[in-house]
């Protein structure tokens, strides 16, 4: 079997073949590592749990689980929140759960608790809690263990679906205590003769309904007792042992979204009868399998822990969210009313606007089959719901900004993922960005507006300027994707949209800033505070957003001043004072406080609006400043947490912060996503070797790195002398070897400008976009409707919720510019609410600069709008500047009413 068929097979990737065996056949540097340290034994997985809501460490929990996997299995220090549930500080555990939570801030869904007593039975929360210490916890990717002050002994082994637990009881009566939290539904069964407990709970949370969890149990010791406690939680029951003291009692348990029988089918399948410490090993060996792909030289082992602790970060999430049924992948539609069950795969738990800086990128270097697998059940997502949510908790959830799984999917693809459903993924980009949606959860917000701005105004959409940049960046994506796909029209359109960055640069400040739909900005100069957070930006300020144009260095640069100009922006940010205006917020959130406790002047590290700000320093030409600072965030912003459950400042969503460690550890970083590059920075480690998935290797040697040696004197590729300041993919993605001298002195190694990434703007000039030359001129139509408000006025009022309505199939509307003849390229007509009959199908523009004489610049036939208020894009050969334009409708489909919400002529 090859090396790349042999991945594929392991547990990770499919059930059935046992990684027990599988380890016999793993390649020989796997061999070679485990024979010391498995890197699984690096990890802790307590780092970052010592936070909660007013400040964060990580806000993470100890999560046992396999990489991706369908469940959390975890402790609990308060079994009654639905956030917080494992507080570092406390000494006492209430209970362990089945969790599938993506982050406090989103709350926990489909929990189940357990917890083991002696002696007797206490249900109060408060008195059943187990006193422990950490010095007799255990917290690993792949096993848990706790042994309480009482002697009692928890031990959880993961699979997919389900966990082995083994129980190590003191005395004679034991028991098992089911509980869920506060105020969640559900009902248990417990089968004594069989020794089976099954049932369901239904806990969903504030972001919408989540598909009901059933679970199974069996146990190795026959139950003797059990009872439903009346007048508590809806599942609370008990189940009593005869145990002798120190007996070892297990538990096999499975969950299923689908039903009971498939949660005991889902524990025939992984478990069945396998003993605790086979189920084990093959957890460990799954993690071992995706956690040695990195390897390094000249690390501590508190390094270590922190490398392969950011690695099980970031392969901890997202998590499967389908069951093999009968041989056939199915899952319970997060996406859809009803949860029905459907055939395929989906994934779960996601915050794209974290993710999309590093994890994504990490997934499409290291795994890239694997990622488009979990693409594509994101993509399942948009099929089942119509949308690709913004952030999975599992459905759709109103929180946070940009639909960024535009510029993930558009990523993958330029880096070779080909196995997701492209077509669909694509019809999902599209979507979010040229279609208004009504629902806040779905989709980008503003768009009614936005799109015939060109920026999203403030006076509309809250966080307005933090919208408009990472909507330009997905427009980038879009653009990106449909340039390789030979969509020509929709590349010039969006990349094209994507420079519209440059309508929020504000010269007067020297920031981008929000803008009312007037075209005013949000505060007056005197009024405006470069450190005042919210508003028109997201968790942060206008400093955290000031170089956000990855997609267009060159024209960032330009914006201001010239390349000298962004990294003296650069500078700045790190050299302002640290402190905060807590702005539109009203108070001090915790971002705040741990931005400021960074202590990098403005840059804080401790939120994702900052992370590709280092790495602007590629486009201005002086590398050698990411060198400077790259180790100081490496060495101050990580930390073991060994003994103190600490990890990262800030939270630690999905792996985004521990990804960030990794590729910058590689000593190269994903900063411009939608491009196949990487803009090197400098290694951390003396050798560091990435075993990719195609069986070859990425050896990036520094031999003389040190926190001294930080910058780099000369880079070799292959043995070849390397001056470039960014790294193509397939550079990397068969392979490479890359030689690092590094030395104490700033050089200027990739500074020259054939050594800078590429932009969209070349030269010095700032960016130009096309925009709609349709303003302040004269409209008239053929048939009009001015009267009850669906004029043809309302053709050109940048509004999709208002709509040109004609009483003719085939009407003509006419455009006579203010200021004299302009030069229209592109031109969108947006569909409007009403009956999709209506829309146009077939029709010609013209031109004419005399109103007598009209040239026909297009004819388009066979047209279709697939989505009410979409906006389509269509381009012009034209060279000529024309007056007045003409849109002559020839044929709708079907109905006798035509109808276009809006209009726009593209030109400059």
């Amino acid at each position: 079997m090859s090396q790349r068929n042999l991945r594929q097979a392991h547990p990770l990737f499919t059930c059935g073949l046992k990684a027990a065996s599988l380890a016999l056949l793993w390649p020989l540097w796997t061999q070679e590592a485990l024979a010391a340290t498995p890197p699984s034994d690096f990890v802790n997985a307590l780092r970052g749990s010592n936070s909660g809501g007013a400040y964060s460490r990580g806000n993470t929990f100890p999560a046992a689980a396999v990489p991706f996997g369908f469940n959390f299995w975890t402790p609990m220090t308060d079994a009654n929140s639905k956030s917080w549930i494992y507080d570092y500080t406390r000494g006492s555990i209430q209970a362990f759960t089945i969790s599938h939570m993506p982050s406090p801030w989103m709350s926990d869904r489909q929990t189940f608790q357990v917890m083991p007593q002696s002696g007797a039975v206490t249900v109060d929360r408060a008195a059943r809690g187990a006193l422990f210490s950490h010095a007799n916890e255990t917290a690993k990717a792949h096993y848990y263990s706790v042994k309480f002050n009482s002697g009692l002994q928890t031990e959880i082994a993961p699979t997919d679906h389900g966990a082995s637990w083994r129980f190590t009881f003191p005395g004679t009566a034991s028991y098992l205590l089911f509980d869920t939290a506060d105020g969640i539904g559900g009902s248990l069964s417990i089968d004594r003769t069989n020794g089976v407990v099954s049932g369901y709970t239904d806990h969903s949370t504030g972001w919408g309904p989540a598909p009901r969890m059933y679970v199974y149990a069996k146990f190795s010791k026959p139950i003797v007792d059990s009872l439903s406690v009346t007048g508590q939680r809806a599942v609370t029951s008990w189940i009593r042992f005869n145990t002798v003291a120190g007996e070892k009692v297990t538990m096999s348990i499975a969950t299923s979204f689908i039903s009971v029988a498939q949660a005991q089918s889902n524990l025939a399948q992984e478990i069945g009868t396998k003993g605790f410490d086979t189920v084990k090993q093959e957890a460990q060996s799954a993690w071992d399998s995706v956690l040695g792909k990195i390897e390094v030289e000249g690390a501590t082992d508190d390094q270590k822990t922190i490398l392969y602790s950011n690695l099980y970060r970031a392969f901890l999430y997202p998590n499967s969210a389908w069951e093999n049924v009968g041989g056939t992948p199915s899952y319970a539609s997060p996406y859809a009313s009803g949860h029905p069950v459907k055939t395929g795969k989906v994934y779960v738990n996601n915050g794209f606007w974290d993710t999309y800086r590093t994890t994504w990128p990490l997934y499409a270097l290291l795994i890239p089959n694997k990622t488009g697998e979990m693409l594509d059940g994101f993509v399942n997502g948009y099929k089942d719901g119509g949308w690709v949510t913004r952030w999975s908790a599992p459905g759709y959830a109103n929180i946070m900004v940009g639909t960024n799984s535009d510029v993930i999917f558009a990523d993958a693809y330029l880096k070779g993922v080909r196995n997701f459903d492209v077509p669909a993924a694509y019809d999902s980009m599209l979507r979010n960005a040229a279609t208004y949606s009504s629902d806040p959860a779905r989709g980008r917000k503003g768009m009614h507006r936005s799109v015939f701005l060109g920026y999203t105004p403030q006076d509309v959409v809250g966080e307005s300027t933090s919208w408009s940049l990472e909507g330009y960046l997905n427009d980038f994506g879009i653009g990106q994707l449909a340039q390789a796909l030979g969509k020509t029209e929709d590349a010039q359109y969006y990349l094209n949209r994507s420079l519209n960055y440059v309508t929020l640069f504000s010269p007067s400040v020297g920031f981008f800033r929000g803008k009312n739909a007037n075209g005013t900005w949000r505060t007056s100069d005197a009024d405006f505070k470069a450190n005042r957070w919210g508003c028109e930006y997201t968790e942060g300020n206008a400093w955290h957003y000031s170089v956000l144009a990855p997609q267009d260095g060159q024209g960032l640069a330009n914006l201001y001043s010239g390349k000298s100009g962004l990294a003296n922006k650069i500078d700045a940010l790190f050299s302002a004072p640290r402190d905060y205006d807590v702005g539109c917020y009203g108070g001090v959130i915790h971002e705040m406080k741990e931005g400021y406790d960074v202590n990098m002047g403005q840059y804080a590290h401790s939120n994702q609006p900052v992370h590709h700000t280092l790495y602007m320093y590629s486009y201005a030409g002086t590398p050698w400043r990411i060198q400077e600072r790259v180790r100081d965030i490496l060495n101050t912003q990580y930390q073991s947490g060994l003994t103190n459950g600490y990890g990262y400042l800030g939270d630690e969503d999905n792996g985004e912060m521990s990804a960030w460690y990794l590729f910058s550890a590689m000593g190269f970083y994903p900063v411009s996503m939608g491009r196949p590059e990487y803009a090197i920075g400098a290694p951390f480690f003396t050798k560091m070797t990435v075993h990719l998935e195609n069986g070859a290797d990425i050896v990036i040697n520094a031999p003389n790195a040190s926190d001294t040696n930080r910058y780099i004197q000369s880079v070799t590729l292959n043995g070849q002398p390397y001056a470039r300041n960014y790294l193509p993919h397939t550079a990397l993605s068969n392979g490479a070897t890359l030689n690092f001298t590094m030395g104490a002195s700033a050089t200027n190694w990739g500074s020259a400008s054939s050594d800078l990434p590429p932009s969209l703007t070349t030269g010095s000039a700032i960016a130009q976009p096309l925009a709609d030359v349709a303003k302040g001129g004269t409209v008239s139509a053929s048939a009009d409707n001015a009267a009850s408000g669906e004029g043809s006025a309302q053709g050109f009022d940048d509004n999709s919720l208002t709509k040109w309505l004609a009483f003719q199939s085939t009407p003509w509307i006419r455009y006579q510019l203010s200021g004299g003849a302009k030069t229209v390229k592109m031109y969108t007509l947006t569909s409007a609410n009403d009956f999709p009959g209506r829309d146009p199908k077939s029709w010609t523009l013209q031109a004419s600069n005399d109103g007598s004489s009209w040239v026909t610049l297009d004819t388009r036939t066979g047209q279709d709008f697939p989505w009410r208020y979409q906006t389509r894009a269509f381009a012009l050969t034209n060279n000529t500047p024309y007056s007045q334009y003409r849109l002559q409708i020839n044929e709708t489909h079907g109905d006798s009413i035509t109808q276009l919400a809006e209009i726009e002529l593209l030109g400059k």
